[in-house]
């Protein structure tokens, strides 16, 4: 880490005795529910944030810089999640909305020759008919597909490819090379998808190839495509 991060962060930062008392405690736990804008966050986000903290002070204890955790001793109600809050109907995209972009998405690049968007059409029908994140799809490998020629298929999602900038990776890659997020790791997850995404699939493959190892999206260079290639589509 660069000298003046370190030192930023530690001016930033209170000393740990500090934070083991219950009323810095309760001021942090208050503030992990909260947006940046002020308003309230998810109950899902609030949770993953508390799990965090409460994380890093257990480490503390480990370490033997507090005696316990103090996050033990304060009494928060939890905030339930429910599926209404989570999906709104009315702003999801129909199906129609949804071939629509697709077709859309087809058109983007010069013309003339074979666009960045229509080699993103089977990537983005993956987010949609099968409801896979960006970096799942990233992954998607030739033999991870079964692509029946009639008749459902299925996905094997195997790994994940988020993109963390070659600063952070083991690799030197742009892309990390992870499992799947809330499974162990090398745990599979097997999701069935419609004829029209095999069918797509099937197209994609055929006009475009696959990567030398196997991978389904890569641009037009043979890399990984890159969040900022895919957020402009």
């Amino acid at each position: 880490m660069h000298m003046d991060s370190r030192h930023l962060m530690q001016r930033a930062s209170l000393p740990v005795s500090e934070i083991g008392e219950a009323a810095m405690v309760r001021a942090a736990l208050d503030g992990l529910a909260l947006r940046l804008d002020g308003r309230p966050a998810a109950p899902t986000t609030v949770r993953r944030k508390r799990s965090v903290f409460y994380n890093v002070l257990q480490y503390a204890v480990e370490l033997e810089a507090l005696p316990f955790n103090p996050v033990d001793q304060i009494r928060v109600r939890a905030q339930r999640a429910t599926i209404a809050e989570s999906v709104d109907r009315r702003v999801v995209v129909n199906g129609r909305q949804a071939r629509e972009l697709l077709t859309a998405v087809s058109y983007v690049g010069e013309r003339g020759r074979v666009g960045r968007g229509e080699r993103l059409v089977a990537f983005f029908a993956c987010l949609y008919f099968a409801a896979l994140r960006p970096s799942e799809a990233l992954a998607l490998r030739e033999q991870d597909c079964h692509l029946p020629t009639t008749g459902w298929g299925r996905l094997t999602l195997v790994d994940n490819r988020p993109q963390a900038g070659k600063r952070w990776t083991d690799s030197g890659e742009v892309h990390d090379r992870r499992g799947l997020k809330h499974r162990a790791a090398a745990e599979s997850r097997v999701v069935p998808i419609p004829p029209e995404l095999v069918g797509i699939l099937r197209r994609h493959v055929d006009r475009f190839g696959v990567a030398d190892d196997g991978r389904l999206f890569r641009s037009d260079k043979g890399n990984v495509v890159a969040a900022s290639t895919y957020s402009r589509v």
